[in-house]
């Protein structure tokens, strides 16, 4: 085992980065690791680490080895497997192996050389990236019921990932067929029919995530996640190693991507109407009709207090900017039930109905993004991918006292996370998004 600095706040250990080389033993080579970086995203199906390494050439036992190694001493290919296991300066442990292990995406690539040192990294993946691939995992047959459950038979029965899957209660069914796809295209083009089993869901909320953190597969409702309790309460201020009573941590840097973009929010119809224009095979003629983006917004299920107002005086927030059509209504299709008996009652209903659900998830992904922030943190991994995070920010202001920002602090969603750590530091990267303005009490 290689040696290691002990953990503080603010810094971060790598504990093990063993490769398993197809051609050599396995090799501990956290000590020539220089920067080791993990990330999660709530739009990424699997996580992810980069790790930097230092080539001197050197080698243990030379007149001057200093304990690292060079890439060819390995012979590293892609695909080989990775275990890792990390740990923050507040005691948290991340362990990626067995179960849960890593496996090299390319070959090792050089960043810089010189007749000194090779600087080169290694890009992983988990090992699902490689069975969503194989075609023996593809997933065929019917499925019928709840869109959640048949996610869950997915994952299980055809990738056959041992990790755990977390999923928000569903309330709407859909019958489809496998068609060979894979086991990740389908779980995310799934994501855009379910509808969370909330009261008065049905016809104005929908759109799920699927993505990968460290608990295990996430097929998680926008909204639901938002009906979490924040994770941890952070505050930026510029007094040193201070944090005011009831915070968990200081932000050391921010910065705010951006807000509403107006052209976005009209042409998506994020912020205004849309209308669903189709072609019914059964009555041989057009079902056409609006929704107000409005429908969105309940009281516990946004991470701000209001919606926006766009473009006020124009009454563009009140048109349909947007329309939906193309696809013919699906009546008839798949009727579930096991005999003739039982499908021909069902029949005359949608197997997938677009006036109560397509919109309404295509809104909601692009409300998500309204606003955007970028934070950093001395390095905490207890932070995941969709979880929310409450900021409080000091108003700009010419007053003596300052206040926090009613405006722009509050409840966020964690869309990217990213944990890195050297030699000597570790800091944690959170882009921060939300769908409405002002901020709600800390609860």
């Amino acid at each position: 085992m290689s040696a290691n600095t002990p953990a503080q706040a603010g810094e971060g250990q790598i504990k093990e980065l063993i490769f398993y080389s197809n051609y050599n033993d396995p090799i501990d080579v956290s000590s020539a690791c220089i920067e080791l970086n993990y990330y999660e995203s709530i739009l990424d199906d699997s996580v992810r680490f980069n790790a930097t390494f230092a080539d001197t050439g050197y080698r243990k036992g030379d007149e001057n080895g200093s304990g690292v190694f060079e890439k060819d001493d390995i012979n590293m290919t892609s695909g080989e497997q990775v275990d890792i296991k990390i740990e923050d300066g507040f005691g948290t442990e991340l362990k990626f192996k067995e179960n849960n292990q890593l496996r090299i995406n390319g070959d090792p690539s050089a960043s810089s050389e010189d007749v000194n040192k090779v600087v080169f990294s290694v890009d992983m993946y988990s090992k699902e990236c490689i069975d969503n691939v194989n075609a023996s995992n593809y997933v065929y047959g019917r499925y019928d019921g709840k869109i959640t459950d048949s996610v869950t038979d997915i994952l299980r029965g055809c990738l056959k990932t041992p990790k755990n899957i977390i999923v928000d209660p569903g309330f709407n069914t859909y019958s489809f067929l496998g068609h060979s796809e894979k086991s990740f295209y389908l779980c995310t083009l799934l994501a855009k029919k379910c509808v969370p089993d909330i009261k008065n869901a049905f016809g104005n909320l929908a759109g799920y995530l699927f993505y990968e953190t460290y608990e295990g597969f996430q097929f998680r409702s926008i909204d639901m996640l938002f009906m979490q309790q924040p994770k941890k309460k952070l505050i930026y201020n510029q007094l040193i190693g201070e944090i005011p009573p009831g915070y968990d941590g200081k932000i050391l840097t921010y910065s705010f991507v951006g807000s509403v973009n107006l052209d976005n929010a009209i042409q998506t119809g994020a912020m205004t109407r849309a209308r669903q224009q189709r072609f019914n095979s059964r009555t041989k003629g057009y079902d056409e009709n609006s929704y107000d983006s409005e429908s969105t917004y309940f009281e516990d299920n946004n991470g701000g207090k209001e919606r926006p107002v766009i473009a006020k005086g124009t009454k563009i927030q009140e048109s349909v900017t947007r329309q939906f059509s193309g696809r013919s209504a699906d009546d008839g299709i798949l009727p579930p039930g096991l005999k003739l008996s039982e499908q021909i009652p069902k029949s005359r209903k949608p197997n997938f109905n677009m006036n109560e659900i397509v919109r309404q998830s295509t809104m909601r992904y692009n409300q998500l993004f309204s606003h955007k922030l970028s934070i950093a943190i001395p390095g905490d991994f207890s932070l995941r991918a969709g979880d929310l995070i409450y900021c409080d920010f000091p108003e700009v202001s010419g007053k003596t006292s300052r206040v926090v920002s009613q405006k722009v602090g509050g409840i966020y969603m964690i869309a990217d996370v990213c944990h890195r750590l050297t030699k000597n530091s570790c800091y944690t990267r959170l882009n921060l998004v939300r769908d409405s303005i002002y901020r709600k009490p800390f609860k």
